[in-house]
C-alpha cells in the first residue's frame, strides 16, 4: 500500500442551522493493488481539544491530520467512517504509535507518498 496524501479539514456551515462547523474530516488517500481509495473519518472538533486536555496527544501537530491514518488498518476497505464515541475516538488513538504516525505523515507531506 502506498499513502499518498492525508489531510483534514473543518467542516464550514452550509446552512445557518447546520451544526456541521463543529466537526472535522479527517483522510488518507492511498493506493492498493493499482487503485486509488480514499478513508474518510467524521468526528465531532471537541474529541480533539479532550485528546490535547486528557494528555493523549502531546505533539505541536494537530491530531486531526493522523487520524484517518490511525484507523485505516482497523476500518481496511471502508470508504467513510463516523465516530460519535469519545470514548472510542480516545482509545484509538490511546493504542497508537502516535510518534510513528507523525513520522508517516511528514513523509508523505515532503515525498509526496510513503510506502507501508
Amino acid at each position: 500500500m502506498r499513502l499518498i496524501n492525508i489531510a483534514y479539514e473543518h467542516l464550514e456551515k452550509e446552512r445557518s442551522n447546520s451544526p456541521e462547523d463543529s466537526f472535522v474530516r479527517s483522510s488518507v488517500t492511498y493506493e492498493e493493488a493499482g487503485i486509488q481509495k480514499t478513508f474518510y473519518v467524521l468526528y465531532p472538533a471537541i474529541f480533539a481539544t479532550r485528546a490535547s486536555e486528557e494528555g493523549v496527544w502531546t505533539a505541536d501537530s494537530p491530531v486531526d491530520e493522523v487520524v484517518a491514518l490511525n484507523l485505516l488498518k482497523t476500518y481496511t476497505g471502508r470508504k467513510r467512517l463516523y465516530i460519535s464515541d469519545e470514548s472510542e475516538y480516545l482509545l484509538a488513538l490511546k493504542e497508537a504509535d502516535l510518534s510513528n504516525l507523525l513520522e508517516i505523515a511528514q513523509q508523505v507531506k515532503v515525498n509526496g507518498s510513503y510506502h507501508v
